[in-house]
């Protein structure tokens, strides 16, 4: 159970203090978000979690979904080095299974990623002003960047241009996968009976499959 912090901070005045509140309101919600899912990390329970009153949230974040899109930029940003540094290990440029590999092994065990990017359009975006998601989408292209640039070095018939897309094809498709490959425990006793056992997936292995699915189609129409 997550420990909550106790109310003792005093108003913010200067960046690093802002800083070190931010920080503490997004370790809240991903904390939150861990044990509770999406459900359990309202603003009351984050406010709590951070030892903070629910009015202060607002000094700092518009709503509950702003939160979870700062705290999916946090995860992000370590997605996207992991998927980097992978990407550059492959020793062959146009290997297209290495590049399927070094995807679904960069984003095979992260839940807060999977859970938070699956939501982004349907939920996240619906109560958050224009200038929150330019900003949200501003910086998730910075942050995505590098990981871009490396996929193109990797695969040399794509341009940049079409590493962007294709990786955003991938992610999508990933996220949206997470919880039909992690179903409740109710769901996976269903599975384990014979008659649905082709229902089965893992995660990685999927991932990879369609990554290398997509990337082959794609570099055989170039």
């Amino acid at each position: 159970m997550a420990k909550k912090k106790k109310n003792s901070w005093k108003r913010a005045r200067k960046p690093e203090q802002k800083a070190e509140r931010i920080d503490a309101i997004l370790e809240a919600a991903g904390t939150l978000l861990d044990e509770n899912g999406l459900e359990g990390t309202g603003l009351n329970a984050i406010a709590r979690q951070a030892g903070l009153s629910k009015p202060n949230l607002y000094v700092y974040f518009e709503s509950r979904e702003a939160i979870l899109l700062q705290l999916l930029l946090k995860e992000t940003s370590s997605w996207a080095k992991s998927l980097k540094r992978r990407l550059e290990q492959i020793e062959k440029p146009g290997d297209v299974d290495a590049v399927a590999q070094a995807f679904a092994d960069s984003i095979a065990r992260r839940k807060r990623f999977c859970t938070l990017f699956a939501q982004v359009a349907a939920v996240f975006e619906h109560n958050v002003g224009p200038e929150t998601v330019a900003d949200f989408k501003r910086e998730f292209v910075l942050i995505a960047e590098p990981a871009i640039s490396a996929l193109a070095k990797a695969l040399p018939r794509l341009t940049e241009e079409m590493a962007f897309w294709v990786l955003g094809i991938l992610v999508m498709s990933a996220t949206g996968m997470w919880a039909h490959c992690h179903p409740a425990p109710v769901v996976k006793t269903v599975l384990a009976q014979p008659e649905f056992a082709m229902m089965k997936m893992d995660f990685r292995e999927t991932t990879q499959r369609h990554a290398e699915l997509l990337l082959r189609g794609l570099i055989a129409n170039r």
